[in-house]
């Protein structure tokens, strides 16, 4: 009986999260924010976190991939607001490779609490960094070869799919990182991971396995920025085309 309650509450919280999703894919109204608009405080904390967890790898074995690429196409998959592409930006120049930084976000229209979009965010972000674009697609439609890409918390589970507001049919983890390695492979690519708990983690490395990806080096770690003491690690992982 719980478990069929479950059932049925996950099915019409998908449907109201269905209908939220397909009005507001359509209500496509954006406002560009000045390029002097300041950083706001939650996007400084996430930045800050993003540097730690690029700061978790070696990265050595990963320039030695990519050294032979003059300029990368790098995708930031399920990028939100791409609040992370000056980070990434940074992040490139510091180790040697010059790179055009890609934000993809299915999602892009999710209208924030100042009637801002996470496109009108992410077209700001990437006018602040020499070489980036915002797309606001899914990448499953994306076919431009990458690289390397990163895939931050994807969504793996069903309770975490629902929770941000999106109905189970887009639910595709086992797509996302087949068409990720299909784009990454003739590069011999790179794919950086990050997940939450132990749980989708476990799920994230099954999937990437059975699609060919090889497990490099791996990473676990606890945000030091805003975060409660009591909070979970998270895990990151480099995993390799090839």
């Amino acid at each position: 009986m719980v478990l069929m309650w479950r059932k049925i509450k996950n099915l019409l919280w998908s449907i109201r999260n269905g209908c939220d999703f397909a009005l507001r894919s359509r209500v496509k109204w954006n406002r560009a924010i000045p390029t002097e608009t300041p950083v706001s405080p939650v996007d400084q904390r996430l930045q800050e976190e993003f540097k730690q967890f690029l700061g978790l790898f070696n990265w050595q074995p990963v320039i030695k991939v990519l050294r032979p690429f003059s300029v990368l196409t790098v995708a930031d998959i399920g990028a939100r607001n791409f609040a992370f592409a000056p980070i990434l930006d940074e992040h490139f120049k510091a180790i040697g490779l010059q790179a055009i930084i890609h934000g993809i976000e299915m999602d892009a229209y999710r209208r924030l609490i100042n009637f801002h979009t996470r496109a009108d965010y992410g077209h700001y972000y990437a006018k602040s960094i020499a070489s980036g674009q915002y797309h606001p697609i899914d990448f499953l439609t994306w076919n431009q070869p990458l690289q390397i890409g990163f895939l931050l918390n994807p969504f793996v589970t069903r309770e975490a799919l629902l929770a941000w507001g999106l109905p189970l049919s887009l639910l595709k983890p086992e797509k996302i990182f087949h068409h990720a390695y299909s784009l990454l492979r003739p590069q011999n690519g790179v794919l950086v991971l990050s997940n939450i708990d132990e749980h989708e983690i476990e799920i994230s490395y099954q999937i990437a396995k059975d699609v060919g990806f090889v497990i490099g080096e791996r990473a676990t770690w606890f945000p030091q920025t805003g975060a409660p003491p009591t909070a979970l690690p998270r895990y990151g992982t480099i995993l390799y085309a090839s």
